[in-house]
């Protein structure tokens, strides 16, 4: 009975370990493909308009505070955007939305060009 149990926990342990090996290995290769001098946040600031894309899934988001654009992206004056390739593009979108609903303030992460504008890759709210 007690070699069983010292099994289960040895497989559970193992198991927990590569797991948690694998979420950090692909977070460490996210975060090598994007040139951290690259990103840059913009200032906290509240959305002021979305407009939702018209034949893909993606978003242009106008912020209070005068865009960042780390990538010299040819549009600068149509607020930033995401990008329907993006994994995480769609929980931006919510996070974005539940913003201007309720009137709450966001930081967005920025690093290369999407339709011209500057590619949102991260939201922060408060």
């Amino acid at each position: 009975m007690l070699r069983r149990t010292l099994l289960g926990v040895s497989i559970l342990t193992l198991s927990a370990t590569l797991i948690g090996s694998t979420f950090i290995n692909y977070h460490d290769k996210a975060q090598a493909q994007l040139e951290p001098e690259k990103r840059t946040f913009s200032d906290w600031g509240s959305v002021k308009l979305i407009s939702a894309g018209w034949i893909e899934d993606t978003m242009a988001v106008y912020h209070s505070d005068p865009n960042v654009n780390p990538d010299g992206c040819p549009t600068t004056d149509g607020g930033y955007a995401t990008n329907p390739k993006d994994p995480g593009h769609s929980l931006f979108h919510t996070t974005i939305l539940n913003a201007f609903i309720n009137q709450k303030e966001v930081q967005l992460l920025i690093s290369g060009c999407v339709y011209g504008k500057p590619r949102i890759i991260g939201v922060n709210i408060r």
